[in-house]
């Protein structure tokens, strides 16, 4: 409706342009007569109070309505056409029409029916202006349309209702003051759109730096917290991994002990022997941890799966007590070397044999079997297989995850690092289920005929 009145007037300003007497032709254009341009002006000044008036009417009345929805160009294009029909037959009626309606002017002079009609126009101003004041709440739009109002005031009073005919000191008066009233309120409003843009682009880029900011913490936190997660896992690895070797030496020192009070000297003395080698592989892991941390490539070179897989039996055989459980080589002598960090290869098959071990528990058939098989030219498969009760779905699925565990003092890392040293030698690491019952571990590592 706004929009509406904005359209009306400009048409109608340049229908009464036209048709004005003398501005570009001496009796104007359109086949105005005397009475067409005094017409046109109070069909102008008279339209956009009753639009404004028509806007604060509809706009209290839909304060509460939803978001519209649907296109918006077929009410546009309905309003063009309706203020294009109201131009044209407002235009024709004071025009073609103009013996029809009363005499407003006669010559440059106003009659008092002009006075009259003039005076009614005027008072739609204060109307408007009040029929805004009432309706609220207030937007700036409306405050502006105020301003716009009283101006609109003015420029009638001093066009029409101050002067008593054309060219005398109230019509130019009103036409300049009519002039500067609209170029005003345009650069206000103008400058308060630049203002209010101003403000949105600062306010966003504020709010873009908050997010930057906020966003950079984050990630800072994020960082640390990955880093004390990592830490974490690394104090889980080593308290995981060494154990294995402090295990070990504990026993052999307490075998050494006996055969030493028995007079055996010969057995304890290797014992202390073998006491003393885990100590030396303890320190290795530690090495080997260290060299993680400082991102230090491990040692790989040739070594016999035999020697590997015999020395990891006997610590297998010696942490599993006199419990019964019996440990099987199955090696293909195709696959006899590999390309490994021998201690790291190590951990992960006493991490498995241990776990084979437990998952058994004191069943009647407890056996372990250990074995190897070329997969391809490149990579050599190890397998260490039990006849345990196998694994429950919802733990297969997880099987490999940190801090899963299904032991009651575990720690739930073994399987996660196992996993890793595999990988890091470019191998992979998967379990199946054993047909007898159980379940198979398997690992790849390269072949020893690559060891170029």
């Amino acid at each position: 409706m706004l929009a509406s009145g904005y359209l009306f007037t400009a048409a109608m300003a340049i229908v009464h342009a036209l048709t004005f007497p003398g501005l570009v032709f001496a009796t104007g254009l359109l086949g105005s007569g005397p009475q067409t341009t005094a017409w046109l002006y109070n069909f102008w000044h008279a339209g956009f109070p009753l639009a404004v008036i028509a806007y604060a009417v509809l706009k209290t009345s839909d304060a509460n309505a939803d978001s519209p929805s649907g296109r918006a160009w077929p009410p546009v294009l309905a309003s063009i056409v309706v203020v294009a029909i109201a131009v044209g037959t407002l235009t024709l009626a004071a025009t073609a029409g103009e013996s029809l309606l009363p005499a407003v002017m006669q010559g440059n002079e106003m009659t008092r029916s002009m006075t009259r009609l003039i005076g009614t126009i005027w008072l739609l101003s204060p109307l408007a202006l009040a029929t805004l004041w009432v309706r609220r709440p207030h937007t700036v739009l409306d405050v502006w349309l105020m301003v716009v109002m009283c101006a609109w005031a003015f420029e009638v009073a001093l066009s029409a209702v101050l002067n008593a005919s054309r060219f005398d000191l109230g019509f130019y008066a009103g036409r300049l003051y009519g002039l500067l009233a609209a170029s005003f309120v345009l650069i206000v409003l103008l400058l308060e759109t630049s203002a209010l843009y101003g403000r949105a682009a600062r306010a966003f880029k504020f709010e873009q730096e908050e997010r930057d900011r906020r966003l950079r913490e984050l990630q800072a936190e994020l960082i640390h917290l990955g880093r004390v997660s990592e830490m974490g896992q690394m104090v889980l690895a080593l308290a995981h991994e060494v154990n294995q070797p402090l295990s070990a030496i504990n026993s052999y020192i307490r075998a050494g002990q006996r055969f030493s009070e028995r007079g055996e000297s010969e057995k304890g003395q290797a014992a202390f022997q073998r006491a003393a080698e885990q100590t030396t592989r303890a320190a290795q892991i530690l090495k080997r941890l260290r060299g993680h941390l400082t991102n230090e490539k491990s040692e790989r070179r040739p070594e016999s799966l035999a020697t590997v897989i015999e020395e990891v039996r006997a610590l297998a055989l010696l942490a599993a007590g006199h419990q019964g459980v019996t440990v099987t080589l199955q090696l293909d002598p195709i696959a006899s070397e590999a390309v490994i960090d021998k201690i790291q290869i190590q951990q992960v098959l006493l991490n498995l044999t241990r776990n084979a071990v437990e998952a058994m528990g004191t069943g009647s058939c407890r056996e372990i079997v250990i074995a190897t098989s070329a997969l391809d030219e490149r990579m050599v498969e190890v397998r260490v297989a039990d006849t345990g009760p196998g694994l429950a779905e919802e733990v297969r699925t997880k099987l490999f995850q940190p801090f899963l565990t299904t032991k009651a003092e575990g720690m739930g890392v073994g399987l996660s690092i196992c996993r890793t040293i595999v990988e890091a030698h470019g191998g992979r690491m998967w379990a199946t289920d054993n047909v007898g019952g159980g379940t198979v571990f398997h690992f790849t590592v390269p072949r020893g005929e690559d060891a170029s």
